[in-house]
């Protein structure tokens, strides 16, 4: 109705089950009709779907024209217009009892009075303080924001700019070493330790090999003076194979080298590592350069595990069918080098071990934000248990093909690849309803999820047959790979990627600004997105 002038409350933006009566509550009926209340009745363009519903108020609320005009709404509510002459303009006026400090209730002593009055601010609401007293000033547009990320010298986010995406190509193995060793893992630790002395000096970026060698590089984001925005600097180690650094235990024969095994501490000290013969959960010293710590507590092959967030919380899954929650101590890091070899299991202990699958886990995810830990397991099931307790909540059951893959967005979405005869990819929300689920006919080697992106890696074989029946048989074949990014909601492909090498596992670094691509051949890939050319007239609104 045009009378009603409400605002909506928070879940209209993010929760789309509190539309929906799951609990089947006896909610009555409608006095005319007789009608059976119960879900909320969404319009039209809803197409009878809560999570259509959120993501279009969401995408609404996110909109450059909202941005255009939210500082006005603050100022009619929090700033300038709220009371005066400016708020007579405005027509924002209303009961004078409304108002913060208009009547004091607890001085009036007639108590028809007072009733009258309370009842007066009950019915009208009441006025939030007035914060403000000068015009707020307008949201940046998306086009705005960019031309200052650029005008400071900094990398865009790569999902700006999809369509100029710049590729290239970092050495990690020198082109003249006769064993090719691809890298299965990366990762830049976000919460790295500087002093005053070392501030500017490059991150941290760790790369693992199929091989199980370590190298400690250097990384920064971006670079006024470069065009390619980023500088890489090699661990020297990895120039010659007598000097390099490998974990020391030897992995599982049989078992795929993927970036699943690995982590790395968020203050960029140690690597943790899984997959080995002996079942246990290596730790690495990346100061020591050696292998510090050897904890068994699975009575299997550890074939995946994960940090939080935080870097407080690890989890590990294994063959034996269970997840464990390890407590990593956070203690000061600067004495971390100093840990002795005996004493380097006492930072990391087993807190609570998950139990529910009925085969070999292969996938994990925990948020501490969400108190929740997901894992997939080759029985097609995806559970989910809380981090503190290991509290069971639900079962996710797909399609009952092997669970592959699981991504926790930080938008409270799960997103599962499941592969057997087909790979499908299945979205749910946070709170297990379903939301929307694709086959695809191709092979996903890694995943990973943003916001409001799915990012997939490819890699396919063709054979590319020449017209001459006389050289059928000589067909060349071409390998190559893709990195298709998708929209999250409608899994609809935005851009393909194309390289001409295996992809072993992807990476984003920090805000997104760029895409680390492990590839085959022992390369690491960086794509970013190239800068923007703006109109005159978004400079000039600036």
């Amino acid at each position: 109705s045009p009378n009603q002038v409400k605002e909506l409350i928070p879940e209209f933006f993010y929760l789309s089950e509190f539309l929906v009566n799951s609990n089947k509550f006896d909610l009555g009926k409608l006095q005319i009709s007789n009608q059976i209340l119960n879900d909320v009745q969404l319009p039209p363009w809803a197409h009878n779907s809560p999570e259509e519903f959120i993501h279009t108020h969401r995408l609404a609320l996110e909109s450059d024209y909202v941005s255009a005009h939210l500082h006005e709404w603050i100022d009619l509510i929090f700033g300038y217009k709220q009371t005066g002459q400016a708020a007579i303009d405005a027509v924002n006026v209303f009961m004078y009892c409304s108002y913060e400090k208009a009547v004091d209730v607890d001085a009036i002593e007639d108590p028809v009075t007072r009733e009258a009055i309370e009842g007066m601010i009950q019915n009208f609401g009441q006025i939030p303080s007035q914060l403000l007293m000068e015009p707020h000033p307008r949201r940046q547009t998306h086009e705005q924001a960019v031309f200052e990320i650029e005008s400071q010298g900094r990398a865009l986010n790569v999902f700006q700019n999809l369509t100029h995406i710049r590729a290239f190509f970092v050495e990690i193995t020198p082109e003249n070493d006769k064993l090719c060793d691809p890298i299965t893992f990366i990762s830049i630790p976000k919460n790295q330790v500087r002093s005053f002395m070392q501030q500017g000096i490059p991150d941290t970026l760790v790369t693992v090999s199929v091989s199980g060698v370590v190298g400690n590089n250097g990384w920064q984001p971006y670079d006024k003076s470069l065009s390619s925005f980023f500088t890489f600097e090699r661990d020297p180690t990895l120039q010659t194979e007598r000097n390099r650094h490998i974990i020391a235990a030897p992995f599982f024969p049989s078992l795929e080298i993927n970036s699943r095994l690995f982590a790395v501490s968020h203050d960029a000290q140690f690597v943790f590592s899984g997959g080995h013969w002996d079942w246990s959960l290596r730790v690495y010293s990346l100061i020591k350069a050696k292998m510090i710590s050897s904890l068994i507590h699975h009575s299997d092959i550890i074939t995946c595990l994960t940090l939080d967030s935080t870097g407080s919380i690890l989890v590990t899954g294994s063959r034996d069918t269970t997840c464990v929650v390890w407590n990593i101590s956070s203690g000061d890091s600067r004495n971390s080098n100093n840990i002795n070899d005996q004493e380097s299991s006492s930072f990391i202990s087993p807190a609570v071990t998950l139990y529910g699958h009925t085969s070999a886990i292969t996938c994990l995810h925990v948020s501490t934000e969400l108190d929740l830990v997901v894992s997939g397991s080759l029985d097609g099931t995806c559970n989910m248990h809380t981090v503190e307790h290991g509290v069971y909540v639900r079962t996710l059951r797909p399609i009952g093909d092997p669970i592959i893959n699981i991504q926790l967005s930080t938008e409270r979405h799960i997103l599962i690849q499941t592969e057997k005869d087909d790979t499908h990819l299945f979205l749910y929300s946070i709170n297990g309803g379903f939301i929307r689920n694709r086959k695809l006919d191709y092979h996903v080697i890694d995943m990973l999820l943003s916001e409001k992106h799915i990012v997939l890696a490819v890699n396919h074989v063709t054979s590319s047959q020449q017209t001459n029946k006389k050289l059928n048989k000589e067909s060349a074949r071409v390998v190559a790979a893709r990195i298709i990014i998708k929209d999250m909601f409608e899994m609809k492909t935005i851009q393909t990627i194309r390289l001409h090498t295996h992809i072993n596992c992807l990476y984003f670094t920090k805000d997104f600004s760029h895409l680390l691509v492990g590839v085959k051949d022992g390369k690491l890939i960086v794509l970013t997105a190239e800068k923007k050319a703006l109109a005159k007239n978004v400079i000039k609104t600036l």
